[in-house]
């Protein structure tokens, strides 16, 4: 596993959070819209972990979720290269077990050159709060940028949050809520952008929002 985070690419690195199906399909087909380019690559990451009370019981549990695990990166891959032509070199399926924060702390903290895309569509297959499990994934990794896809375009960098969305009423209440948390820990301006706005938008050198006019699927 390392040495695929070790291995430099000469290009960037898109990390995509895997842990549920409909997040994941959006994360990935926005990085591949509008992050990537032909030496690109893309790890596609899902994590899995026993359970410790009840189907633990099971003792090849570990191995049958690996390789559901497994699978569904497969599918999200196939989709991806099947939809956007990516080569299939490109993209790097892991499926780990262990809690992500770990993971993250053990892996993460001194890749260059990458970006992490996460879907926060992840209720009910996954988690009603994702946004406590990203929150803890920025403080332990301090990766930016972070870009969080939901009705609305969320980027997060070290000199600002923007927030970008057709209608700013489409911003549910608890990423409204994790938005101005990590504004207030971090000290970093948040910009909400929204209808016109858009066109008047001046975004900093290398960031790559500035092409987010379309509305995602």
């Amino acid at each position: 596993m390392k040495s695929v985070f070790n291995k430099k690419p000469n290009g960037k690195t898109i990390l995509v959070l895997a842990e549920c199906q409909q997040g994941a399909l959006k994360a990935g087909r926005y990085a591949i819209k509008h992050l990537y380019d032909n030496q690109t690559r893309i790890i596609l990451l899902q994590t899995y972990k026993a359970p410790k009370f009840g189907l633990s019981m099971v003792r090849n549990l570990p191995s049958i979720l690996k390789e559901i695990s497994k699978e569904d990166l497969t599918i999200l891959k196939n989709t991806f290269i099947k939809e956007f032509g990516v080569p299939s070199e490109n993209i790097v399926k892991l499926a780990m077990e262990g809690d992500l924060t770990t993971i993250a702390q053990q892996e993460f903290k001194n890749c260059d050159n990458l970006s992490v895309v996460i879907g926060t569509d992840c209720t009910p297959l996954y988690s009603k709060n994702p946004y406590k499990r990203i929150t803890s994934f920025m403080t332990i990794t301090g990766i930016r940028p972070i870009f969080l896809i939901d009705d609305i375009i969320t980027h997060i960098d070290r000199s600002k949050i923007l927030v970008i969305s057709e209608k700013a009423d489409k911003m549910s209440e608890k990423l409204k809520d994790f938005v101005i948390k990590i504004s207030e820990r971090d000290n970093i301006p948040v910009e909400y952008l929204s209808g016109e706005n858009y066109n008047n938008a001046s975004f900093p050198e290398g960031n790559t929002c500035y092409f987010l006019n379309e509305v995602m699927d």
